[in-house]
């Protein structure tokens, strides 16, 4: 019983002698952390809002004649496109055509009038009074002249600017009447969206605001537009403002009446942009940690704005900073920190 107690003081005293080596060689304490860092990077905020908007031509037009006749001939098919001056339509203009001759000989014998009373008059054989009658009727025959040829011009349905003409539901030898719609021309080099914004969100659209829009059936990459017109007002009822961008059509991608998802963006001021996984939270305020000299150190920041997978953040950071984007979860105010990812930082910022 007595060997035992000596051997039992022998054994703890040799744990008593092995126990610091072994809390040396374990580290106990500050440890070194590895972690994964990044130069601290900078992103202006984003103010952003979407609306819906419908396309419609730059110029457009639905055409009615100005007359009602019979159709004589139709000499375009739905889908061309059409230059200014063309006749699309011919109304029958017989009877006009022979009034207009009529009128053209008319003219033309009361000229001949004029240049004899007035070499008459010259001559002292034909009074003033004689020669201003003839000067009247003349003048009278050209205006019948300029009636004739206008109920001539009425018979025809005109293009009035280069365009691409619609559908039509007339055929020649129709008779139709001024209510009667001819067809609908279209210039589409640009297209001109309307869309309206809530009265919130008006502060977006200034200058320097970029707009992007994307119609709802079409895949590709939103297309870029100018804002060219704003309304006056916000409309008291809906608290809507109106507005209208301009997007280059030659393409003639877009067609008129498309729907159209419009994004307007204007970017504000410049905040440290950092990953979500590096923003942590405290008890008073969320803070993120950075690396200066090889030590980790807390900083608390305050969230200006979410965008998706990172948060731009205000606080005291500087351009040079070295923001530790993992291995957060254990950090201590001043412990020392080891990069694992040492080719993207430049240690020579913090080890100074």
């Amino acid at each position: 019983m007595k060997g035992f107690g000596i051997v039992l003081v022998a054994l703890c005293s040799a744990l008593i002698a092995i126990l610091p080596h072994k809390a040396q060689a374990q580290g106990f304490g500050a440890r070194e952390a590895l972690v994964i860092a990044q130069p601290v990077q900078f992103e202006r905020e984003s103010n952003r809002v979407e609306a819906v908007g419908t396309a419609e031509a730059r110029r457009s037009v639905t055409l009615y004649p100005a007359v009602g006749d019979r159709v004589e001939s139709i000499n375009f098919e739905p889908g061309d496109r059409v230059e200014a001056g063309q006749v699309l339509v011919q109304l029958d203009d017989r009877r006009q055509q022979v009034a207009l001759q009529q009128a053209k000989l008319n003219y033309k014998d009361a000229e001949r009038t004029v240049e004899r009373l007035r070499s008459s008059f010259d001559q002292g054989a034909v009074p003033q009074s004689e020669l201003d009658n003839a000067v009247l009727l003349r003048d009278l025959a050209e205006v019948e002249v300029d009636r004739a040829q206008t109920e001539v011009d009425d018979r025809q349905v005109i293009v009035p600017f280069d365009g691409i003409v619609g559908l039509t539901d007339i055929e020649p030898g129709d008779r139709i009447t001024e209510q009667t719609m001819i067809t609908t021309i279209d210039d589409r080099e640009t297209l001109l969206i309307d869309f309206s914004i809530p009265e919130a969100a008006v502060s977006i659209l200034q200058e320097g605001a970029e707009l992007t829009v994307q119609p709802w059936r079409y895949s590709g990459p939103p297309v870029t537009a100018e804002i060219v017109e704003r309304d006056s007002r916000i409309n008291p009822q809906t608290r809507m403002f109106r507005a209208r961008a301009a997007i280059d059509n030659s393409k003639d991608d877009f067609l008129p009446g498309t729907s159209f998802r419009t994004q307007i963006e204007l970017l504000g001021r410049e905040f440290v942009s950092i990953p979500e996984a590096a923003l942590s939270w405290g008890p008073n305020a969320p803070f993120i940690w950075l690396a200066e000299n090889q030590k980790a150190k807390r900083v608390e920041v305050q969230i200006e704005q979410r965008l998706e997978g990172r948060v731009l953040v205000s606080g005291d950071i500087q351009r040079d900073d070295i923001l530790i984007v993992e291995g957060i979860q254990n950090l201590r105010e001043g412990q020392d920190v080891k990069f694992q990812n040492v080719e993207n930082v430049d240690t020579a910022e913090v080890t100074e």
